[in-house]
């Protein structure tokens, strides 16, 4: 029996034996690899090549996470116009922030791809990024192609259109690329940051201005900002009481960002946080202290809308008691009407684009603004296929969410796509580029937490698997030759 000094090797407790288990040789242990997107091997050269500049593209990664959550923010606050409006001009293209934003993703997107993927272990992880993958090249390899070709528009002009289907392209980049080199806290705090400063500015410009909003059926609609603004204030509503340990500070920030959603007073966020306190509930399994809090946020809120001034009073009281009803006002009539018609007309053009044929209804209507519902909306503008794909990223990543709903990082993820689709079930805004980004930020934390957690569930079946494939004469029990 050597030394002990001279035995190497981890060591193995089994009952009341301790085991050494020989290193094996530096020669005949695998060499570490890099994959690409798709998870192929590439060379031992190409993985040494992608070391040196790691802590830069960590820094790209992080100006990705930071101007998304800035134009989402920017461009909310100054909706509907803002994301339309021109940057620069070079010749005949005018160029636009996202435009800015989308090309520095693209391009994190090719620079990662080539030299710093590494295998996803996770099938269905690979499966959603097949899915956008195949969603990307059937708009711009499909879709692109045949609106230039068969319908005489200009490519230009379709490349347009396409930027409102580009979320899960960011699903791609956050994943892939953001979430590769920075951790899922620094993303939750930028878009934090970014609710946080909107809300902030939403109060300050109530109190500067006063209530702005229109008149709807004899009753004044209180609207201090853009209805989809909500989504991002939501986000931080969940965030402060779901996602962060609980602190007094964080709930102090989750009745602001309360107090910007009643500013905004839109029927479906209040429908939408609702449904997601109730998908919290059902994650959790019982009603915890951090939904206590919710609601306890919640009840601080009503007494302050209730002292408030009477047209916050009263506009926010109709907007709650009218938010079951479609039959209420003539918005939710039309909207309902809106989506009757689209689907007729999805069943008389199933495989049709809306780029190709640029309509959504059968009959020609006064004002011809898409179906307020997502699913109808995905239908009737990008047909079966498009929308099939898109449906199948939604159920995959919903099913990931649930599997690991015990996990709070998970359940935060999929309480907030459940508000996120409620949201988008009562308006257009799933094609939307000033909250593309919250979608895809939810998809890729919970494709980015799934793969932790089964790669955390897989090491120690790893090692047990490599302990009973060593050959027993390698194994040296201390002070008992085999």
């Amino acid at each position: 029996m050597p030394p002990r000094d001279c035995l190497r090797g981890p060591t193995v407790i089994t009952g009341q034996l301790r085991r050494r288990l020989p290193e094996p040789p530096i020669a005949a242990r695998p060499a570490p690899h890099r994959c690409g997107i798709l998870g192929r091997r590439q060379s031992t050269e190409a993985g040494a090549r992608s070391l040196a500049p790691e802590g830069e593209v960590k820094y790209l990664a992080i100006a990705i996470a930071a101007s998304l959550a800035a134009f989402t923010a920017v461009a909310m606050a100054g909706a509907p116009a803002f994301d339309s409006r021109t940057l620069v001009s070079v010749g005949f293209i005018n160029i636009y922030a996202f435009d800015l934003v989308v090309g520095l993703a693209v391009l994190a997107l090719l620079v990662v791809s080539a030299f710093y993927f590494e295998p996803d272990p996770v099938p269905l992880n690979r499966l959603v990024i097949w899915l956008c993958l195949v969603f990307l090249g059937y708009e711009f390899l499909v879709v692109l192609p045949a609106a230039v070709l068969l319908h005489g528009l200009r490519a230009f002009d379709v490349v347009r259109l396409l930027e409102y289907r580009l979320d899960l392209l960011l699903v791609l980049v956050l994943y892939t690329v953001v979430l590769r080199f920075i951790s899922l806290d620094l993303l939750v705090t930028v878009f934090d940051v970014a609710a946080a400063g909107l809300a902030l500015w939403i109060v300050y410009r109530y109190v500067a201005v006063g209530p702005t909003g229109q008149w709807e059926d004899g009753v004044f609609r209180l609207r201090v900002a853009w209805g989809g603004s909500s989504l991002l204030f939501c986000w931080l509503i969940l965030s402060s009481l779901f996602y962060w340990p609980v602190r007094l500070w964080r709930l102090v920030l989750a009745i602001a960002a309360a107090a910007a959603v009643v500013m905004t007073n839109h029927r479906s966020a209040f429908l939408a946080l609702l449904a997601a306190l109730i998908v919290q509930v059902l994650a959790s399994g019982r009603i915890t202290r951090r939904v206590a809090l919710a609601l306890a946020a919640v009840a601080v809120m009503g007494i302050g809308v209730y002292y408030a001034s009477p047209t916050v009073r009263d506009s926010v009281s109709y907007s709650l008691r009218t938010m079951f009803n479609p039959n209420a006002d003539m918005t939710s009539q039309d909207r309902v009407v809106r989506s009757v018609m689209s689907l007729a007309y999805f069943a008389k053009h199933p495989f049709g684009d809306y780029i190709w044929n640029q309509r959504y209804y059968l009959v020609q209507v006064t004002f011809s603004f898409p179906p307020h519902n997502f699913v109808v909306q995905r239908l009737v503008t990008q047909g079966v296929i498009g929308s099939a794909l898109f449906f199948a990223v939604i159920g995959v990543t919903i099913v990931l969410g649930w599997r690991n709903r015990r996990d709070r990082c998970s359940a935060f993820c999929l309480t907030y796509l459940a508000l996120y689709l409620v949201f988008c079930s009562l308006n257009a805004n799933i094609d939307l580029r000033e909250n593309q980004a919250l979608f895809a930020v939810a998809v890729a934390m919970i494709l980015a937490r799934n793969r932790s957690l089964r790669e955390a569930a897989a090491e120690p079946q790893e090692g047990s698997q490599a302990t009973a494939r060593l050959p027993q004469q390698a194994i040296r029990l201390e002070g008992h030759p085999m």
